[in-house]
């Protein structure tokens, strides 16, 4: 289980404590331990700057037809600065790989989108 500390570090990184790392309390210390430092290991430092590591993570959300993580990682992208037009060049980018059904499908972001920057 997480200590207070750990739980802390991830509200000062993040805001919160991601529900992956808290749902993985249910398997045991060391689970959660490895969960927690993977977590940290791929948003921590890295070559790939942070706004694009969460537009790539808002664009496979939104091949995951995850409508709810998507929201979440973009308000992280934009949190890290990522503007409008990129948002929606990510989109875009996801309609022409997934085709024009999609549109529908990105809606509601494309409603948060102009919402947020308006």
């Amino acid at each position: 289980m997480l200590n207070q500390k750990e739980k802390e570090l991830f509200k000062t990184e993040i805001g919160f404590v991601p529900p992956g790392v808290m749902v993985s309390e249910n398997f045991g210390e060391a689970f959660q331990q490895m969960i927690a430092s993977y977590h940290h290991a791929i948003w921590g430092d890295g070559v790939i700057p942070l706004k694009y590591r969460y537009l790539i993570a808002f664009a496979t959300a939104i091949v995951d037809q995850n409508e709810q993580r998507a929201k979440l990682e973009m308000r992280k992208a934009i949190q890290e600065g990522a503007t409008k037009e990129e948002l929606l060049e990510v989109i875009k980018q996801q309609i022409w790989m997934k085709g024009a059904p999609t549109i529908l499908q990105v809606a509601p972001l494309i409603q948060m989108i102009n919402q947020k920057f308006s």
